[in-house]
């Protein structure tokens, strides 16, 4: 795949520069059992707290290891990571300066780094699955050391493809305050009742769709290869 100049000219030297950087690692360790499920209750759709039955989305673990100049961001899942359409898991670390972002569905993952300042951009270069692990590798193109914000998020669909407003789903956030939506009742899942409260807020579907249209930028970009 051809990239402009503006997309690559600094890759190279940032990884150069980074190249003495030490290992480190930092996680994000999150409880079970708290999956929420969006639903319709007979009347309208709404979200339900605190599902205990589903573990191929109940993320256990998000983490991120630096190692020279590579970075590694890492989920896993309290089952097993699944290869169904129906399945959505993605990782976000954000810098002062920097995005790393991946999504992993359908038994193939996409993810992409941007640094506007340094006009860097990178590919994932490459994905790991094992039973209830996925993570991916990316070359380090910027500050990785402050204003760090990690998190992960995995989704359960009924139907991919379609309208998740109206469609049920199931979705685990980590940490749980990534969670955007607001939740109608206390430990009202239809399963075990178990894991942290919610703090409610504003409906969240903005951010599906900006998944959504990352994904499908992404997509295009590898088609040009």
């Amino acid at each position: 795949m051809k990239l402009g100049k503006s997309s690559i000219v600094l890759i190279g030297v940032s990884g150069l520069l980074l190249l003495t950087l030490p290992v480190s690692a930092t996680s994000i360790n999150d409880g079970t059992g708290d999956v929420y499920h969006w639903t319709n209750t007979g009347t309208a759709w709404s979200w339900r707290a605190n599902i205990g039955d589903k573990p191929n989305v109940d993320i256990t673990e998000v983490s991120y290891s630096i190692d020279g100049n590579k970075l590694t961001l890492k989920l896993e899942v309290a089952g097993t990571i699944q290869t169904s359409e129906y399945y959505w898991y993605n990782v976000y670390f954000n810098s002062s300066d920097t995005i790393y972002y991946w999504m992993w569905s359908n038994g193939s993952g996409l993810g992409a780094a941007t640094n506007q300042g340094q006009q860097a951009f990178d590919f994932v270069q490459n994905f790991t699955v094992s039973g209830n692990s996925i993570s991916a590798e990316f070359n380090v193109i910027g500050n990785t050391s402050t204003g760090v914000e990690l998190w992960g998020q995995a989704h359960q669909y009924t139907t991919a493809g379609a309208n998740q407003q109206t469609t049920e789903w199931w979705g685990d956030w980590a940490p749980n305050t990534h969670f955007t939506g607001q939740v109608t009742g206390d430990d009202t899942g239809n399963d075990d009742n178990t894991g942290d409260k919610p703090k409610p807020s504003t409906p969240g579907f903005e951010a599906i769709a900006v998944i959504a249209a990352v994904g499908l930028a992404l997509i295009l970009l590898k088609r040009r290869k």
